[in-house]
């Protein structure tokens, strides 16, 4: 007996309606403005991880003492204006930039002046990267083109002095449309918010797929011993107990070795469906603080655990207390 599809499932999957369908999804409203309020607070606290600790050294790194490296870093073409702002044969002026980025990455933290603050920061964050081609991890990079793509995405809306300024004066964010010129559309405020959201879920498929296809090459990933090798680097040793310990477990590291490898290939099929999408963005973030921990990360684990957290949705987070209340409830009463 053949079964016909229903005329309605058709009509749902037809080009037409998917078309519609994305232009409302588009401008109805912005989406994850949660996930990218906790990723403005991710790239500031990655950014001062690489500030404050070099603070003592920054001539060495990136000012008067760093002209041995100048010869690599006009290599790569860097927009000379840009360059200008944290000058080597100026110490002065560049310990001014550098003291106003710091600032710019703690205001950027807190979520103040977030619109204006965001197209300064990056500016200075990319001049500063200017100055040193050598210190990067990766993250570095991915965080500039994050940060050009999020000058248009609304960042502040949650976890923010400007979302708390807003609730002081009675603002409610549906109502901010409102408050632009006339001769804005008031759907281009969602419209840039939510192209923002597809460009940095681009760049998380892009680094997951082009880094597993990479691995693939590598017989320590298909044997399960990659992770065993760069635990065991000394320049990684971060914390060298924690390091030897975990290595020594071979179960554990051929397992973890295993899932980097998967999870990042299979990434961009596991995002199709809500329940698998979460369990990628678990193991992932997972992943990546375990980068942090035991090999010294920080920047790069930040910045990607940020862009994951994008994937779950405003209500997702928003459900996330009552779930605490209630496990804290349960917990409480199976203590009494």
């Amino acid at each position: 007996m053949s079964t016909v599809a229903s005329p309605h499932r058709v009509d749902r999957l037809s080009p037409a309606r998917l078309w519609q369908g994305l232009q409302v999804w588009l401008t109805e409203r912005p989406h994850a403005t949660i996930g990218f309020s906790i990723l403005r607070i991710l790239f500031g606290l990655a950014m001062l991880v690489v500030l404050l600790p070099s603070h003592a050294d920054r001539h060495y790194l990136w000012g008067a003492g760093s002209w041995w490296v100048e010869p690599e870093t006009s290599r790569r073409g860097w927009w000379e204006p840009l360059r200008l702002l944290f000058p080597k044969d100026s110490p002065v002026v560049f310990d001014i930039s550098f003291h106003v980025l710091i600032g710019l990455a703690v205001l950027f933290v807190v979520g103040w002046k977030t619109r204006w603050v965001t197209p300064v920061l990056l500016v200075f964050w990319v001049g500063l990267s200017t100055n040193s081609t050598l210190l990067g991890n990766g993250g570095d990079t991915l965080m500039r083109i994050v940060l050009l793509f999020v000058v248009f995405a609304d960042l502040s809306r949650h976890l923010s002095i400007d979302a708390w300024i807003r609730r002081r004066r009675g603002i409610r964010p549906s109502r901010l449309a409102a408050r632009m010129p006339r001769w804005v559309p008031p759907w281009l405020g969602a419209w840039a918010h939510n192209t923002v959201l597809i460009l940095c879920v681009f760049q998380i498929l892009l680094v997951y797929l082009v880094s597993s296809l990479l691995k693939l090459r590598g017989e320590e990933w298909l044997d399960g011993t990659a992770i065993y090798y760069a635990l065991s680097l000394d320049q990684f040793h971060v914390m060298p107990d924690l390091s030897r310990l975990a290595w020594q477990f071979a179960p554990g590291v051929a397992l973890a070795t295993w899932t980097a490898l998967w999870v990042q290939l299979l990434f961009p099929v596991l995002i199709l469906w809500r329940p698998s999408r979460y369990v990628a963005v678990v193991l992932i973030t997972g992943m990546h603080l375990g980068i942090a921990l035991l090999l010294g990360l920080w920047p790069f684990s930040l910045a990607m655990i940020g862009l994951d957290l994008l994937l779950v949705r405003d209500r997702s987070w928003e459900r996330v207390p009552a779930l605490v209340a209630r496990a804290r409830r349960r917990a409480l009463g199976a203590g009494t």
